[in-house]
Parts: structure tokens; sequence; C-alpha cells
């Protein structure tokens, strides 16, 4: 940024050292029959507009670079940022995932308690069942006989005593189906716990898979916003790079105007009347697509909005290009972004220029018939690719080269 800082400085420095003899650039010293001091000056504007034209083509080229650069980056943030909006849905719906695992977890947890407390109840009861048939074996066990001698003593008949004893034997059996009922409903219910627990680990070892995989995609959003945080920051100095360049273009513009001045001072001073047919021909015959028109438009290079002195006529390289008019050839050489530049000046304050061309074919001073080749067609200077940049300029500034009331070019 600072080697492009310097490079504008020394451009505006140069504008400003030169302004003074700027207007008098490629003229024909010698066919205008100047004083000494004029062909000096004109020496020294010549020289100084050549270090200008170098530096700018640097800029251009600086430019063309960081537009590039810009675009990969921001190419490669979009993808990021694609990459991490996926990432957070995959967090999400494992997020989902989990959530739904640990109600799982939770409703196994719930019926294992439940469970839990049913098997305590039903071991209660077993234990307890337990206990009143061992007092009643352990009685069986100490009295023996004596307990029939007791049901017979409390038996009014013979009837009565079979009666009591078979009873007893009845009872004695209902307990130790009852107690084998209550060991069998106590080993569902822990078995029932099992599968629960076992289901329960199942879930926990399925959630933990889940947060892991979540884990790893948290991890690498993590990396992803960094590369697009650094993408990010890079992206903010190559657009304040790019601004630098706008501050390029404006310099441009400024030589634009300084051209413009050069051009109306040039006939005010050697004023001429007007050189040409009345009727402008078209200056690429057989390319009658404008893909730019004039007026203000979205610059194509620096995307902002730029106004647009002239009309882009795209063709294929080398297409000739053709005067418009008879008329005098004031500048032929590169010149800055319009990159080779030819002007002819028709007489009555009216000239054209024809830019980006990828040849000249005409030198300072030739005077050239309308329809006659002064270039082909191309991309020097600031372009995005193969076209002619034409202008037609009134006493200095330029107008609308379709319908500027007098002096219009026509693609048909």
């Amino acid at each position: 940024m600072r080697r492009m800082n310097k490079r504008i400085t020394a451009v505006i420095l140069i504008c400003l050292l030169g302004a003074f003899s700027l207007p008098f650039r490629m003229l024909d010293a010698s066919s205008l029959n100047m004083s000494l001091d004029d062909v000096l000056a004109i020496e020294r504007a010549q020289q100084q507009q050549e270090d200008i034209n170098k530096r700018i083509e640097e800029l251009v080229k600086e430019q063309a670079a960081i537009t590039s650069q810009q675009k990969s980056v921001l190419g490669d943030m979009k993808s990021i940022s694609n990459q991490i909006a996926a990432l957070e849905k995959e967090i999400a719906e494992l997020d989902a995932q989990i959530q739904e695992k640990e109600e799982d977890i939770l409703d196994k947890e719930d019926n294992i308690l439940i469970l839990t407390d049913d098997i305590g109840f039903k071991t209660g009861e077993v234990n307890e069942r337990e206990e009143y048939l061992g007092q009643r074996l352990n009685r069986i066990y100490r009295d023996g006989d004596l307990s029939i001698f007791d049901v017979l003593l409390m038996s009014t008949s013979l009837s009565d005593f079979l009666t009591r004893y078979d009873l007893m034997e009845r009872v004695a059996v209902n307990d130790a189906g009852l107690l084998t009922d209550l060991r069998r409903a106590k080993a569902v219910l822990e078995a029932q716990k099992a599968l629960l627990e076992a289901q329960k680990a199942e879930l926990e070892e399925a959630k933990a898979g889940l947060e892991e995989e979540k884990g790893v995609r948290q991890e690498k959003r993590g990396e992803l916003n960094k590369q697009w945080s650094n993408l990010n920051a890079k992206s903010q100095v190559l657009k304040a790079d790019l601004a630098l360049t706008e501050e390029a273009e404006d310099e441009l513009e400024a030589l634009n105007k300084h051209l413009e001045k050069f051009i109306a001072d040039t006939q005010a001073k050697y004023q001429k009347a007007y050189m040409g047919s009345g009727t402008l021909a078209w200056p690429v015959p057989g390319w009658t697509k404008i893909s730019s028109n004039y007026g203000y438009r979205i610059h194509p290079i620096y995307k902002t909005n730029r106004f647009h002195s002239g009309i882009d006529i795209p063709a294929s390289a080398g297409t000739p290009v053709i005067a418009a008019d008879t008329g005098n050839v004031i500048m032929a050489t590169t010149y800055g972004g319009y990159g080779k530049t030819v002007i002819l000046d028709h007489g009555g304050g009216v000239a054209t220029q024809y830019s980006h061309l990828s040849s000249i074919n005409v030198s300072v001073g030739d005077e050239v018939v309308k329809g006659a080749k002064v270039g082909g067609v191309g991309t020097t200077g600031l372009s995005t690719g193969n076209h002619l940049h034409f202008q037609i300029m009134i006493d200095g500034s330029a107008v609308n080269p379709l319908t500027n009331g007098k002096y219009n070019v026509n693609p048909k």
C-alpha cells in the first residue's frame, strides 16, 4: 500500500509540475510555426507526460492484479460461508438428534426408577412371605407331630379334624405358590430393568457419538470462521488498495480535463474552419454494437458509478478503426488509462478521439481524410476486452457521439 501511495503521489506531483505546459502536448510545433520557447515547452511537456503515462500504466497493472485478487478472495469467502452454513445445518441436526436421545434417556431413567420402586416393593413382599413361611416351617420343625395333636385338640369331631388338617396343608401349598409367583414377578421386573438399563447405555453411547460428531463440526466451523476472518481482513486491505487506484483514475480524469482544455486552447489559438464533410462516419465499419453508452455507468473494473465520456464499440482485435471525418492528427501516443490513443482536430472546434487501440497508423501533424485507417481495435490501457472508446469533443467538452445535435455518428 505504501508503494502505491508513493506512486500516486508521484503522479500528482508530476501533474502539478507539468500543468503549465500540459496543453501543448503532442502538437507538431514545426507545422504550427511556433516560437523556440513554445517548442521547448512542448518538449518538456512531452517528457513529463511520458513519465505520467508510465506511472499510470504501472498503477493500471497493479489495479488489475488487485481486482483479480479481490475476486479470488471474495470467491473463497463465499465458498467458506457456504461451508459454514452447511456445518451450521449439520450441527443443528445433530443438536436435534442429541436432544431426542436425551429425552429418550430421561424416559428410560423414569421407567427404570418406576421399575426399581416396583422391584423394591416385590422384594419386600418376597422377604415378608419368606419370613412368614420360615417361621411356619420352623414351628413345624420344632413342634413336629404336636402340631397335628394341637389340631386334634382344637377339633370337635373327626370330620372337623380332617377338614382342619386338609386346610392346613392347602394353606402351606398356597403360601409356597404365592412365594414362587412373587419371586417370578420380581425376576420379570429385574429383567425389564436390565433391558432398560441396556437400552439407556446404548442411548448414552449414541449420544456420546453424536456429541463427538458435533464437536468435530464445531471445531471445523471455528477453523472456517478464522479463515473467513483472515480473508475478510485481506479483502479490506485490497479494498483500501483499490481505493488508491481510484485516485489514479481520478488522475486520469484530471488529465482528460487538461486534454480537453488543450484541444480547446489549441483550436482557439490556431482556429481553422471545419475541414470535414459535415457527416461523421461510423469509426468501426461492420461492427455496430455498443457495449457502453455515453453518460454515467457502473465502471467495468472499479464497479462504481462513473461518467463515461464516449461510447464503447466492441470488435475483434486488430479490426480497422477509421477517421470519422477529415482532420489533422494532434495526438498519436499512449495516454494513461486510455491506452494507445489518436485524436483528430477537424477544425471549427470539433475533435474526435479513438482509444484502447492495438496499433496506431498515423503520426502527429498528419492530415487524414474521412475513412482513412488511424489504427486497430485493441484493449490497451484500462480495458477489460477488445473495443474502441470513441468520443467527440466540441470546443473542448465531450458530447454524446450519438445525439449532440450536429456532429453525430450512426451505426446504421
